[in-house]
């Protein structure tokens, strides 16, 4: 076997694993030697076996000249061998025994066979040594002491990314942390961090001048790791390693370093992006943030470079001072800030920065920090300690540079800058503005030619001086100004609020005794000025802005306020007359004014607390107000927002709130926020939720009917909906009976439903959702817990089995059914908007059922009690045996049949296959119909469904038809149903073309031509709907309707542009109908719109776009319009004033005369347009608001109900007003004597002629009898008596050609009588005629026509042939009477006043004494 000479190695490079060449042609042992086999040609060395020596032979491990294997290994042992010279290698059992440059190998056993490890780590936990191996297998045994990187994963170790070797012994290190940052044993850096969700140590290279936490550091010795190009003076022993003569030759050496407390670093380490400084205290060194806008003098540096650390947003980086006397506000650990100065080194030295600690300084530093722009100085106080300073504009003493002692801020937001002082001027040359600094004093001239104004240490002078242009730094022209003068800097005084100043300039600390010689001014910071003020406003409160306290002007008496609390600052305006700042003292003493920057209250503790309670501040504005009970948004000390209590109108009392609480919020602005909500300790107001709150005491609660209306209100054993409550803290409020109170707290939710204390209102609570309250009318609900029912039947609820509780006991075959106990959910039922809980009895009528694949039978188990329901139609339920799971019918439901004897016995109630389905939230997008019911099912609940809206669903799949495909809609299996909010009806298909905005907010046409529903648009417009106008979001080009953003239909009057507005109609409900009028006129409501296509007339208030009422019409400013239609052909139609309007839908006609809407008031005739085709008279009923079309008039003359005549002509088929004066006999038997005017000025006037009742009248060849009333009705049979006298009479205005006999007889009348046969009646407007006697009436009942024979004309004088007597024919005797001779007309012979009336004999054969020729009859 070869022998091997081993080299040491160089430094401390053998923690890299990595074996180098030890010399040019030696290397390291790397793997076991081969065994001899027993019998070859080759070194057999049979009979000299080795028992310590090794060797491998095929994976297997044998003592060489041994043909077993080693014995004794125990499984997954690592073996660690020693190879020494001519290859013998021995198992190592002392690590004592061999040197740190031995050549190892190490294997690990398993089922009979070694393994060699390459880069690998193994600690051997007994004897606490560790071994690494290389890549190739060559191990050696690691004794320099510090921290070793462990690969867990090539490790015999696994519960620690890093191993220590401290005093010979190797451990793993304990709690590695993401972050940590370890000194290498060879002088590199060890940084941890999580990779794949464990801690993993890489070993790096250091960088020169990085520093990190060590975080093996036990104390400030070894706090922190540092980088530097040369080592510590004791060679890095600190850090564990080795000699000198064995350190690596590095160009960066890191390795432990001693801090001092409160020195800084910038961090280095792994954590440097969230904590970028070290600080170091008493006792150790921590990664930390950094404070933004914080300075710190960095430990690191001994010059001016880098030396100081500047943090801002969680960022920090070093920086350099831009030269010497350089000053800095600077981190002094836990104490106060001190003072950072980087100042020129004595001599030959460099420049450096220190930290001096806080202390009380002679003047400003000019303040080299990031915000020296803002706050340019700095000043120094040994208590408080040094702070950057926004300074005004002026002069300042600089205590940082004795060369330029002043500093001078001549301009905002700008950098000061130090200069030398001028001398001081003689006093002849001095001017307002002068300064100069001598003697360690500030000196300030205000008038010309005078001595200047110095300050003492304790006293501030101040001085009013008019300051010519650019005379005083911010001055650019001639200002009068209060000044400031101090021991340590010269400004403008104009900070808000009052100043009041003694004779000599001081301020004044007293207001006892006389205040005569006190000087008041009125300062503003946002003019720069003060302006001198004669007096104070009585009963104001004024904020001394020196002092730090509240003056109070008492009748013109100034006087300081004592309080403790708020009032308004009085003197300090904003726009206006406003107060926007508000003044806050303790006890009349380090009072501050504030200007509120949200809308809040405050209590007031001014001179009129007694009346207004409150101060309120909202809109910068700021006064006292009254209080009212209840609670307000405040804010007490330190703006720590709270809540003020009020009990009274003046006795209120500020309460800081901690714990989460909503109060109902009394505030000015409770309309838009009514709840006042604390959380945390901050109170504000917020919209509230609708629902219930719980509140400040468990006896009440908040109730929230509106996010915009809230009130307290004291409850009644309920459950009430936790507004509070949300998806991931689902709760609801319980109130319960507490001796004599109810008291509420909110508990954990059930899966169920709870009744609440409105009946119609229930609360429905799923797992993972918040409770939600719903409003019911009809339905179903399984209760939330077990047990529940009401005590009573429900008054409420009605049992549909009509059971009672005596119907409960039970009979021999009755078992014990769970109702019974309290082990069954309650079943919550509402009807008609009324909620209650079922009781016993009520429950008990509800089947109990078994279920299989969507078929349910009622048990037998139930159905063997007395009161059981034995069977249940579609639409009801059944339940499961504790009541949890309901069961709803969708067929007839039955008892399960009895097997006996081997037949079935049962009665068959359907016909499908599935009778009923299991209700849960599987089905709650289905709709399940029976008949015109819809029912809808989710979780523990079957609804009664009404949503308002139009429903297209298949009754077959129980499915809302919507999408995309119309063949949907117009399967056969699809009904529509129309839902008012109260009950469901089918729609049978409309008789016209129609449009519906379904529920899913599509807008579909019934085409009634095809009988299909078709998409109406290929895109739905929606568009916002408000006072009848439409926005659209696109342009209504050819489309008449779009959908409102609710779903309704809008119907538009015109085509619309995209986002401009146009008139349009929509109906307010689906149950409230409309008229709307684009292309065509529309009979609409809500969600639908049925074209109108029947021919007539519809008359429209416009105010309502409904059929007229009289309260339409007989409004005059309410517009009407008339819409005639032919068929769908529909236009607006102006009015004609002679013509009435027939409206078929409202029953009734209106005429527009003379601006106004008319409707006649009595039946009759009228002009009446029916529809655009037929105007013409009609005869019409009115009976209330109704009218009735009874008939189209004939030919002839009719007289309205208008007191018109017009004339029906057959020839044309019109009618038209007669147009000439003269005598009318109308079709109704009425005769009129008109007033035609052909000029037109005035209106025809007619007056109705009367008839002599009884009497018949001769008219246009036909006979008439005279009625009441004084009409004229044509002669039939009842009134055709031939053995009877009758007057006929015969009107001179409407006869042009009397019968010639008639003719003839009135000749004779006039020829020999002297007289005529007209008859003078008595009275005004009877018909002038010529009368006479009539006997012989006969009616021919086939020509309809009555025939008379004349017995004699009125006057008519004749002789009787018996007696020879004179007679005149008299019609009031109806015949012949003696006759005398006429005192006044010889010539005529009239009745005798002596004669009796009396009848003569109809057939009196009369001799004529002129004629001598009797008359004969002459019709």
């Amino acid at each position: 076997m070869l022998g091997w000479k081993y080299l040491s190695l160089v430094g401390l490079l053998i923690f890299l694993n990595i074996f180098e060449v030890k010399a040019d042609d030696d290397t390291s042992i790397t793997t076991l030697p081969p065994c001899s086999v027993p019998g070859s040609d080759e070194g057999s060395n049979e009979g000299s076996l080795e028992e310590d020596l090794l060797c491998l032979e095929g994976s297997v491990l044998y003592n060489v000249g041994s043909t077993e294997p080693v014995e004794g290994l125990i499984e997954n042992e690592y073996i660690v061998i020693n190879c020494l010279f001519d290859e013998e290698c021995t198992r190592v059992m002392n690590y004592n025994e061999i040197d740190r440059d031995d050549d190892l190998l190490i294997y690990q056993y398993g089922n009979g066979k070694v393994t060699k490890k390459k880069s690998f780590t193994y600690l051997d936990t007994n004897e606490k040594k560790l071994i690494t191996c290389n890549s190739e297998g060559a191990c050696l045994l690691e004794t320099n002491e510090g921290y070793y990187v462990n690969d867990v994963s090539k490790s015999s170790v696994i519960d620690s990314p890093l191993i220590n070797i401290d005093n010979g012994d190797a451990t793993p290190v304990a709690n590695v942390q993401p972050g940590n940052t370890y000194a290498g044993v060879d002088y590199n850096v060890i940084e941890c961090k999580t990779v794949s969700s464990m801690v993993k140590c890489t070993s790096r290279l250091g960088r020169l001048g990085e520093i990190f936490v060590n975080s093996a550091g036990t104390g400030l010795e070894d706090a922190l790791i540092e980088c530097s190009e040369e080592l510590p003076e004791d060679g890095g022993s600190d850090s564990g390693s080795g000699s000198n003569e064995d350190l690596p030759d590095k160009e960066v050496y890191c390795y432990p370093k001693e801090a001092t407390p409160k020195e800084y670093y910038l961090n280095s380490g792994l954590n440097r992006t969230t904590k970028p400084l070290i600080e170091c205290n008493d006792s150790k060194c921590e990664e930390k943030v950094g404070e933004s806008g914080a300075n710190y003098l960095n430990a690191a540096s001994d010059s001016l470079t880098d030396a100081i650390i500047f943090c801002s947003n969680n960022k920090c980086e070093k920086q350099t001072p831009a030269g010497v006397n350089k000053y800095y506000v600077g981190k002094d650990g836990d104490d106060v800030d001190g003072l950072i100065e980087c100042l020129a080194g004595e001599g030959s030295e460099e420049g450096q920065c220190s930290l001096k600690s806080a202390f009380t300084s002679e003047g400003y530093y000019l303040n080299s920090g990031y915000n020296k722009s803002v706050n340019q100085t700095i000043i120094c106080d040994s208590t408080e300690g040094c702070n950057a300073l926004k300074v005004d504009l002026g002069y300042y003493v600089n205590a940082g540079n004795t060369e330029k002692p002043i500093i001078k801020c001549e301009k905002e937001g700008n950098e000061c800058v130090e200069e030398a002082s001028s001398a001081c001027p003689e006093i002849s040359k001095a001017v307002p503005g002068n300064y100069c600094y001598e003697s360690g004093q500030l000196k300030f001239f205000t008038v010309n030619n005078s001595t200047a104004i110095t300050a003492t240490r304790s006293d501030n002078i101040y001085a009013y001086a008019i300051i010519p242009s650019y005379g005083f730094p911010g001055i650019k022209t001639e200002t009068g100004s209060l000044f400031k003068i101090s021991r340590f800097f010269i400004t403008r005084y104009y900070k808000s609020g009052i100043i009041m100043l003694d004779k000599n300039g001081k301020l004044v600390d007293s207001l006892d005794g006389d205040t005569s010689d006190i000087t008041l001014f009125d300062c503003n910071e946002t003019t720069k000025k003060c302006n001198e003020r004669e007096g104070c406003t009585s009963n104001t409160y004024m904020f001394d802005s020196e002092s730090a306290k509240v003056v109070f002007c008492n009748d013109g008496k100034l006087e300081y306020a004592k309080f403790t609390g708020y009032v308004v600052d009085a003197n300090r305006f904003g726009s206006g007359t406003k107060h926007p700042y508000i003044i806050q003292c303790k006890g009349g003493e380090n009072c501050i004014s504030i200007k509120p920057k949200v809308s809040t209250y405050y209590e007031n503790n001014g001179y009129d607390s007694n009346i207004n309670g409150l101060i309120q501040c909202n809109s910068n504005n700021c006064m006292t107000v009254a209080a009212k009970v209840g609670y307000y948004v405040a804010h007490g000390e330190n703006e720590n927002a709270g809540i003020i209590k009020c009990t009274s109108n003046t006795s209120c009392s500020y309460i800081q709130v901690k714990n989460k609480v909503k109060y109902v919020n009394a505030g000015y602005d409770k309309k838009n926020n009514a709840i006042i909500d604390c959380y945390r300790g901050k109170c504000s107001v917020a919209k509230a939720k609708s629902g219930y709150y719980l509140t400040h005491t468990s006896t009440l609660l908040i109730q929230c009917t509106s996010p915009t209306s809230c009130a307290e209100f004291t409850p009644t054993v309920n459950y009430y909906d936790n507004a509070d409550s949300s998806e991931s803290s689902n709760t609801i409020i319980n109130c319960v009976q507490n001796s004599n109170v109810v008291t509420c707290s909110s508990e954990a939710t059930n899966n169920g439903f709870y009744l609440s204390s409105i009946s119609n209102v229930l609360i429905r609570c799923k797992n993972g959702q918040k409770c939600k309250t719903i409003v019911v009318k009809n339905g179903i609900f399984r209760g939330a817990f077990k047990g529940l029912t009401s005590n009573k039947r429900s008054e409420n609820v009605k049992n549909v089995h009509e059971r009672t509780d005596d119907d409960l006991e039970e009979d021999g075959k009755m078992v014990n059914l769970r109702d019974n106990n309290d082990d069954a959910y309650g079943i919550i039922r509402c009807v008609a908007g009324k909620c209650a809980a079922l009781s016993a009895s009520e429950l008990a009528a509800i089947p109990m059922c078994e279920f299989n694949n969507n078929k349910c039978y009622i048990t037998l188990e139930y159905a063997m009690t007395k009161t059981a329901t034995t069977s249940i139609a579609a639409g009801n339920i059944c339940t499961n045996n504790d009541r949890s799971v309901f069961y709803f019918a969708t067929d007839t439901v039955v008892v399960k049949p009895n097997v006996i004897s081997g037949v079935t016995s049962t009665y068959v109630y359907t016909t499908t296959n599935t009778n009923c389905l299991e209700v849960n939230d599987s089905y709650n997008d289905m709709f399940f119909t029976v008949g015109s019911n819809i029912y809808t099912l989710d979780q523990g609940s079957v609804f009664q469904y009404y949503e308002t809206g139009y429903y297209f669903i298949n009754v077959a799949k129980n499915t809302l038809v919507g999408g995309n495909e119309i063949d949907a809609y117009n399967d056969e299996n699809v009904k529509l149903y129309r839902c008012n909010g109260n009950s469901c009806s089918i729609i049978d298909k409309p008789d016209a073309n129609t449009y519906y905005a379904d529920v899913n907010k599509r807008i579909l046409k019934y085409n009634v031509n095809n009988d299909i529903f078709s998409f109406a648009y290929e895109k739905d417009i929606l568009c916002i709907f408000s006072n009848n106008k439409c926005t659209p979001n696109a342009d209504m080009k050819d489309q008449e309707f779009c959908i409102t953003y609710k779903g309704e239909i809008a119907l538009t009057t015109a085509d619309i542009k995209n986002r401009e507005t146009g008139e349009c109609y929509r109906a307010n409900s689906i149950s409230n109908y409309i008229y709307g009028y684009s292309q065509h006129l529309y009979h609409m409501n809500q969600f639908a719109a049925e074209m109108v296509d029947q021919t007539g007339f519809y008359i429209i208030s416009l105010s309502t776009n409904t059929t007229v009422v009289s309260k339409n019409y007989k409004n005059k400013n309410n517009s009407i319009v008339i819409y005639g239609c032919t068929l769908s052909s529909c236009k607006v139609y102006e009015p004609r004033e002679d013509t009435y309007y027939y409206d078929a839908q409202a029953k009734n006609i209106l005429r527009y005369r003379n601006g106004v809407w008319n409707s006649p008031s009595t039946s009759g005739f009228a002009y009446i347009a029916l529809d655009p085709l037929n105007t013409y008279i009609y005869k019409f009923e009115k009976e209330g608001d109704e009218i009735t079309i009874q008939g189209k008039a004939n030919y002839g003359y009719y007289y309205t109900i208008d007191n018109e005549m017009y004339k029906c002509d057959e020839e044309d088929g019109e009618c038209k007003l007669i147009d000439r004066t003269g005598y009318y006999f109308t079709n109704s038997g009425e005769v009129y004597s008109c007033v035609y005017d052909s000029e037109g000025l005035e209106a025809t006037e007619c007056v109705r002629k009367n008839c002599v009742s009884g009497q018949y009248y001769y008219i246009d060849e036909a006979y008439y009898r005279c009625e009441v009333s004084s009409l004229l009705v044509p002669v039939v049979s009842r009134y055709c008596s031939y053995d009877e006298n009758v007057v006929m009479n015969f009107p001179l205005a409407l006869t042009e050609e009397l019968p010639d006999k008639i003719k003839q007889g009135i000749d004779d009348i006039q020829k020999n009588n002297n007289s005529t046969a007209v008859v003078k009646r008595r009275g005004k407007n009877y018909l002038e005629s010529i009368s006479g006697i009539f006997t012989n009436c006969t009616y021919n009942v086939e020509e309809t026509k009555s025939t008379f024979d004349l017995v004699c004309l009125n006057n008519y004088v004749a002789v009787d042939e018996k007696t020879d007597e004179v007679k005149i024919c008299n019609v009031d005797q109806l015949g012949y009477v003696e006759c005398v001779e006429d005192e006044e007309n010889p010539e005529k012979c009239t009745i005798s006043k002596a004669f009796h009336s009396r009848k003569s004999s109809l057939f009196l054969t009369i001799g004529v004494l002129f004629f001598g020729v009797l008359m004969n009859v002459f019709f």
